[in-house]
């Protein structure tokens, strides 16, 4: 309620001061000027308390003895009290509740002020929490994911290399029969120009060939023996050798 306007003051007693600014009016309320029921007005005829104008600070009750009650009143007023002994020993202070609030109030509005940026806090950290969470529950999906992945490689893995592995044990059973199978002796029937001897017509008997068989004389024959035996195979034919040879053996 504070004005660059000019201010008067009445006490109890109806008898009014003025004009004066409003620092003069709040020395005034210092010096203990300003009666605790004193009015105070702008106008002349618009009056109020001069203990309820916040400004003027009057919000200190004395309780010198007991029952026996002075203010509301400036602090100024109660430190000079208790300078000039004027008091009880027992005496008691009180501050006017209406001018704490008075006083409270802005620390009220700053504390509701924290309060909602409190809230308001609070509300982004749920919302960060709740991004945090869905970025979790999707980082765990993916790792998910990626695990099942790695074991379908892995089983995959393992399956290319047993199919790989059964088709080298097949390629080497390969090798293996190529290898036999280029080991067999085949035979090679050649057709030859057949040996034609030379006919000889003797009166007499042959000669006696089985005693010398094995005979130093016996070997000069074997030549001719061995190209005797290729001629008549070669007469015969693969078909004809192929079953001489295997006569008389078990089928």
């Amino acid at each position: 309620m504070k004005s660059s306007k000019i201010w008067y003051v009445r006490n109890v007693a109806g008898k009014v001061f003025g004009p004066i600014p409003f620092e003069t009016l709040k020395e005034w309320v210092k010096d203990g000027r300003i009666e605790p029921l004193a009015s105070i007005s702008q106008n002349l005829s618009t009056w109020m308390l001069a203990s309820l104008n916040p400004e003027l600070e009057m919000d200190w009750i004395i309780e010198n003895n007991p029952g026996q009650f002075y203010g509301p009143t400036h602090r100024a007023v109660v430190d000079d009290f208790l300078k000039t002994g004027s008091l009880a020993p027992e005496a008691r202070f009180y501050q006017s509740s209406a001018c704490v609030e008075a006083k409270m109030k802005p620390i009220k509005d700053d504390n509701a002020a924290l309060a909602a940026d409190k809230k308001a806090l609070e509300g982004k950290v749920a919302d960060l929490a709740a991004g945090m969470q869905k970025c979790q529950d999707e980082v765990a999906a993916i790792r998910d994911r990626l695990a099942k992945t790695e074991s379908k490689l892995i089983d995959e893995t393992a399956r290319a290399e047993e199919a790989l592995a059964a088709k080298d044990h097949e390629i080497a059973e390969l090798k293996e029969q190529l290898r036999r199978q280029s080991e067999v002796h085949v035979p090679e029937w050649r057709t030859e120009e057949p040996l034609v001897p030379e006919v000889v017509v003797s009166d007499e008997p042959p000669p006696q060939v089985a005693r010398n068989a094995f005979g130093g004389a016996n070997q000069a024959t074997l030549a001719a023996i061995e190209r005797q035996a290729q001629a008549e195979l070669a007469r015969m034919g693969a078909s004809g050798a192929k079953k001489f040879f295997t006569f008389g053996k078990k089928k």
